[in-house]
Formats: structure tokens, C-alpha cells, sequence
């Protein structure tokens, strides 16, 4: 199985703490972040997401370059990775700045 996502057309790297749920849930999982786009993230964490599951993902601000956004996603993909971690993917269907 390959681990590695396909890099998206205009795809930046996110080297930022991420913390991420299910809408339906309180609680929440950190992780690190890995990519973002203008309608994408990518992200690895503990804590497993099935794909069309709506999620909430918060990444934190990176040295004073970028204000702390929130962004609704829709996962696309999760993938196990070894180690225990999962790298996950989702399509961006809102943001907001804190």
C-alpha cells in the first residue's frame, strides 16, 4: 500500500500543530499538519477519520505568519500509517479565523 498522497496543484506545506473531531463529537485528537490548499488539507494524527465523515480541523498559527484558522472539511481519504498514525486527507467546505 502507498502512503504517500499525490500533491495537490497549488498545494503549500503545513508545518503546523493541528487539532481535529468529528462534527458529532466533543472530543478532539492532535496532530501535525502536512499540506494545505485553497480546497484542501492534509494532516496525520492518532485518531482515525472514515472518509465522508464531516470534521472539524483547527491549526494553530505559525509564528506570527498566519492568524489560527478553523477549517470544515469533509474526509477523503485516511490511510494507517506505520507507527500507529493516520495520514489524513479532506476537502475544504468552509474556514474561519479565530
Amino acid at each position: 500500500m502507498n502512503h504517500e498522497f499525490p500533491a495537490s496543484p497549488g498545494e503549500m506545506p503545513l508545518n503546523s500543530e493541528v487539532t481535529y473531531r468529528p462534527i458529532a463529537e466533543a472530543a478532539a485528537s492532535s496532530g501535525q499538519g502536512i499540506a494545505l490548499s485553497g480546497d484542501g488539507i492534509r494532516f496525520r494524527g492518532p485518531r482515525a477519520l472514515k472518509p465522508g465523515t464531516a470534521a472539524e480541523v483547527r491549526i494553530a498559527p505559525v509564528r506570527g505568519l498566519s492568524p489560527p484558522l478553523t477549517a470544515y472539511i469533509e474526509v477523503s481519504r485516511c490511510d494507517a500509517e506505520p507507527g500507529g498514525e493516520f495520514r489524513i486527507a479532506g476537502v475544504i467546505k468552509g474556514i474561519r479565523s479565530e
